[in-house]
């Protein structure tokens, strides 16, 4: 194994030779790696590290954050290609027209917001982001952006969609043409294994938010008014910050109005999560089959519909799949190897014939020491601190 040291111009420095490595592809969090070899050249502005085999494969690629030398060793500290979409940028749907609803659509007016603009060190080394054409109705979940305008992070708003549709951003660095892509994946691969054949351990979150609820937020000082629109004052007159009572320019007691109650008919939209990590949109008596009992519910108001539905439906897509499935493959029999599975792959768990749970895969652990290359897999999105799940 050895890796090929790239500056920011795209320029190769060196390889760094006889390479062991740690890494972890995550679906949704940055990738983690680091490395160590033999290499005795000044490395210093190296930006990018590709990982290949002694064949010259490629097989990672990440930005090279730190580089320690140690005598003719050197220690890799990578960084993940992802976090360049976590930066803030203007999302501006003012304009009539403006705002286009359908997936794709989203996807591309973020990569543009991120990559297209005026900032040309954004584009210092050049950025190819592949979108698949989804022309699903996202304003059926997330109502309308129309007329509204929102400083975000790019990443931050990404994940909501992404885990909501089920995608993933993939990366690699093509050598050739001295580009980073970026590709928006959809993975609908699916395996199933019987538990009885591992050794096992779950660990389960059960007590996370399954109903999230969005509304407008209601002005509280909204006055009441007569069948002429004139404002009804009560019998109380108006004090400033000091207790003094408040005329009007004419000298007449300035009253305070009468405000109106929270009307019961203000928008609402009621969202549930099901035992099968469906979030399915209803009315408020939540009769939806599979849903989870006890009831774990919070509520989000905006002054735009459209922001409290983003917030709820973020909200119940982090509770999806809040699972480990901790697997020791450690057994006399090896009956599937993981390794050539894709993030987001839908592991069916079966026991004693019937389906148990089922479970994305959510993280790839891979590591080359001298006892050779081990890929290990995470199921599910529980945060543990253990997250050596299957050995291949």
């Amino acid at each position: 194994m050895y890796i090929a040291i790239y500056d920011e111009n795209k320029t190769h420095i060196t390889n760094v030779d006889n390479a062991t490595y740690d890494s972890t592809v995550r679906v949704y969090d940055l990738d983690s790696f680091t490395a160590e070899g033999v290499n005795d050249v000044d490395i210093n502005d190296a930006k990018i590290a590709v990982l290949n085999d002694d064949a010259g494969n490629y097989k990672y690629a990440c930005f090279a954050d730190e580089i320690t030398p140690e005598n003719n060793k050197r220690k890799i500290k990578g960084l993940d290609f992802k976090t360049l979409w976590d930066t803030e940028i203007l999302l501006d749907f003012t304009a009539d027209g403006s705002f286009d609803g359908r997936l794709s659509k989203i996807y591309e007016r973020v990569k543009a917001a991120v990559f297209d603009g005026a900032d040309a060190a954004i584009r210092k080394i050049p950025v190819e982001v592949v979108i698949p054409t989804d022309n699903t109705d996202t304003t059926e979940t997330y109502g309308s952006l129309q007329g509204t305008y929102q400083f975000v992070n790019a990443y931050k708003f990404l994940k909501c969609y992404l885990k909501y549709y089920e995608y993933n951003i993939e990366s690699y660095y093509d050598v050739a043409a001295g580009k980073i892509v970026f590709t928006f994946v959809k993975c609908n691969d699916r395996v199933a294994i019987n538990l009885s054949d591992f050794l096992y351990e779950l660990t389960t979150t059960s007590a996370t938010t399954n109903k999230a609820v969005a509304t407008i937020k209601y002005n509280v000082e909204t006055p009441e008014t007569d069948a002429d629109g004139n404002i009804i004052y009560t019998a109380t007159q108006k004090t400033d910050d000091a207790g003094n009572l408040v005329y009007n320019d004419d000298g007449s007691p300035a009253y305070i109005p009468k405000y109106k109650p929270r009307p019961s008919a203000l928008a609402t939209i009621y969202y549930y999560r099901t035992k099968d990590n469906d979030i399915v949109q209803a009315d408020a008596s939540g009769n939806v089959a599979g849903r989870l009992y006890p009831v774990k519910a919070k509520f989000y108001e905006s002054e735009y519909l459209a922001d409290a539905q983003f917030n709820a439906v973020n909200e119940l897509a982090n509770a999806r799949y809040v699972d480990n499935i901790i697997i020791d493959n450690n057994v006399t029999l090896d009956p599937l190897d993981f390794s050539g599975y894709r993030l987001y792959t839908k592991v069916d768990l079966y026991y004693d014939g019937k389906l148990y749970k089922t479970l994305p895969i959510s993280e790839k652990i891979t590591t080359l020491n001298g006892s050779g290359e081990n890929t290990k897999i995470k199921l599910g999105f529980k945060k543990i601190l253990l997250t050596e799940i299957i050995k291949a």
